[in-house]
């Protein structure tokens, strides 16, 4: 019969693991269209009654005339911008505050002065757009976010973890184009995957966890690719 020390000592030596860190990223510039993808507009006019840049939820539909209060503060809406003028950018930056990470965005004027445009919990953040962009398989797999984003994903109980020789196709392709989306697209990042074999119903039975620079995230094509791999597994 298989201790308890054993099955361990077993599932750490056939646990795969695909790891690479290099600095992680905490700070990227983005495209106007990437706030609309996160689901806000970006809106000039005036806040208390001085002429600023902010942001308003999509869903509300703010349009130019709009005068409405949040917060205490009154907004007066003078346009939508379509288009960032030429020497203004966006800038998005992920922190570490009070044990959790926080997504804080920046529009920067001609002058280069930053102005903050929000400052949302990074999981908020995260799972909205997830929602918004249909990544459903990266909600499900959600555990946690900071600097970097954790994605845990569980199929079936436990049991004896299998070899490499005994990984099904899909298990090594999965172990492979996530090792290679880790090397070529975000630099830094920790994959592991146990395989347990199949259940009766020969469905596998697995665990993984997936470690990604939150910053990369907000990379729709980085978050898509993600969301088909675990898909990949998920069902």
């Amino acid at each position: 019969m298989t201790t308890e020390f054993e099955r361990k000592h077993h599932n750490a030596l056939n646990t795969f693991v695909r790891e690479k860190w290099d600095v992680i990223p905490e700070e990227m510039e983005v495209k106007l269209k990437s706030l609309k993808a996160w689901g806000f507009d970006l809106i000039s006019g005036l806040r208390g009654g001085q002429a600023a840049v902010f942001v308003a939820p999509t869903e509300k539909g703010r349009a130019a005339g709009d005068i409405y209060e949040e917060e205490g503060e009154t907004f007066e809406v003078q346009e939508v911008i379509k288009q960032l003028p030429k020497n203004e950018r966006l800038t998005i930056q992920v922190t570490l505050q009070e044990r959790r990470g926080v997504i804080e965005a920046f529009h920067h004027g001609p002058d280069g002065e930053p102005t903050l445009l929000f400052s949302l919990p990074a999981g908020e953040l995260l799972l909205a757009y997830f929602k918004k962009r249909r990544l459903h398989h990266l909600i499900q797999a959600f555990h946690s976010s900071g600097l970097t984003t954790e994605f845990i994903l569980k199929r079936g109980e436990e049991g004896l973890a299998r070899d490499f020789d005994e990984l099904p196709p899909k298990m090594r392709r999965l172990l492979r184009e996530a090792w290679a989306m880790i090397r070529k697209e975000v630099d830094s990042g920790r994959f592991t995957l146990v395989y347990y074999g199949e259940d009766k119903d020969h469905k596998p039975r697995f665990a993984l966890a997936w470690l990604l620079p939150t910053i990369q995230l907000f990379h729709v094509d980085v978050a898509e690719k993600a969301d088909k791999l675990l898909a990949t597994v998920a069902t």
